[in-house]
C-alpha cells in the first residue's frame, strides 16, 4: 500500500528551516545592534574553560560590574602588552584583547598563597574548581593586594601559562582597570 503524504510532514520540515533561519537572523541581528562580538583565544592562559583557538561569542552587558569569578573580555592594555614583550618576549601587540577570570573586585584583600599554593581572598582560601592543574607554592609568586576601586585582579585559569595581574604586580600595580573591560563570554562557538 503506497504512503500518501498528508502534507503535515512537508509542513514540519518547512517550519524546521525557518526556525533555523530565524534563530541565525536573530544571532546576526543581536551581534550587530546589541554590541556583541566574536573573538577567538589566542593563548593557553583559560584553558580548561576557554582553549586556544576556542571562538567566543562576548557580550557587553554585565562588563561595567564583573563579579569575582566572572570571565571577562578586556583591551590588553599598552603597559600590560609591553610589560608582555619584556618579560616573556611574547607580542600582546597582536592581540587586542584577553580573556581571563575575576580574582577580586574593589575591596578585596587577595593574598598569594597557603602553603599547598592555594589563594586566599578576604580572609578565606578560594575555591577554585576550574584551574588547568591544582594550585601549588611553586607556581604562583608571592603578593598581597588589596584591590582599589575601578580595578580588578584577574587571572588565568592555566596559573602556569598565563600572563595576568601577578606579572603585572611585579612591574606596577597588577590592576585592571574596569574601563578595559569590553565584555563576558556569552558562549563557546564550534
Amino acid at each position: 500500500m503506497p504512503l500518501v503524504d498528508d502534507g503535515r510532514a512537508v509542513g514540519r520540515r518547512h517550519a524546521a528551516v525557518l526556525l533555523v533561519v530565524a534563530l541565525v537572523a536573530a544571532g546576526v541581528l543581536l551581534v550587530a545592534l546589541g554590541g556583541m562580538s566574536l573573538m577567538t583565544v589566542t593563548s593557553p592562559s583559560m584553558a580548561p574553560t576557554h582553549e586556544q583557538g576556542s571562538r567566543l561569542l562576548t557580550t557587553p552587558f554585565g562588563a561595567d560590574d564583573p563579579g569575582r569569578g566572572d570571565v571577562i573580555v578586556f583591551r590588553t592594555p599598552r603597559s600590560w602588552a609591553d610589560a608582555a614583550v619584556e618579560a616573556e618576549g611574547f607580542d600582546t601587540g597582536a592581540v587586542d584583547h584577553m580573556v581571563k577570570r575575576v580574582i577580586g573586585v574593589a575591596g578585596d584583600r587577595v593574598e598569594c598563597c597557603t602553603p599547598g599554593g592555594a589563594l586566599i581572598v578576604n580572609g578565606s582560601v578560594l575555591d577554585e574548581p576550574y584551574l588547568q592543574e591544582p594550585p601549588t607554592s611553586s607556581n604562583n609568586p608571592t603578593f598581597r593586594v588589596t584591590v582599589p576601586e575601578g580595578t580588578v585582579w584577574i587571572m588565568g585559569d592555566n596559573r602556569r601559562r598565563s600572563f595576568d595581574s601577578r606579572a603585572m604586580h611585579a612591574r606596577s600595580s597588577g590592576f585592571l582597570p574596569l574601563t578595559a573591560v569590553t565584555g563576558r563570554p556569552l558562549l563557546r562557538l564550534p
